[in-house]
């Protein structure tokens, strides 16, 4: 399970990477413009979430640097590309808990109303 800052950063590499077949070359300013401005990402906070993600499997990655400018090629592996399914996964979970949320709280009312009206 990835931190909400990981997930962001994922997020802002697989967009990247998507659209190039599985492949990007980014310096970590881009990335960091890309990650959302909700959740707070230093640069510090960035290359140790880099090597999480590539020790998880998400992606390979090879740092270079060209005219004094750090670059990373980053390389997504198969469960990089399953990433945006992870989110729907998700997604479909926390809509499933709160409809199962809704539907206890109308039966228990529904429950309590039919109780009352038999005791009264």
């Amino acid at each position: 399970m990835l931190s909400k800052k990981t997930k962001a950063l994922m997020k802002a590499i697989y967009n990247r990477a998507i659209e190039k077949d599985g492949v990007c070359i980014v310096s970590p300013l881009d990335l960091l413009k890309d990650v959302s401005f909700k959740i707070t990402f230093d640069r510090e906070d960035l290359d140790p979430a880099l090597k999480l993600l590539a020790t998880e499997g998400y992606f390979e990655i090879i740092e270079t640097e060209k005219k004094g400018i750090t670059y990373y090629c980053i390389t997504l592996l198969q469960p990089g590309y399953d990433f945006s399914r992870q989110i729907a996964a998700e997604k479909r979970a926390i809509k499933f808990k709160i409809v199962l949320t809704v539907a206890g709280v109308i039966a228990s009312f529904i429950l309590t109303r039919i109780i009352s009206a038999i005791w009264q």
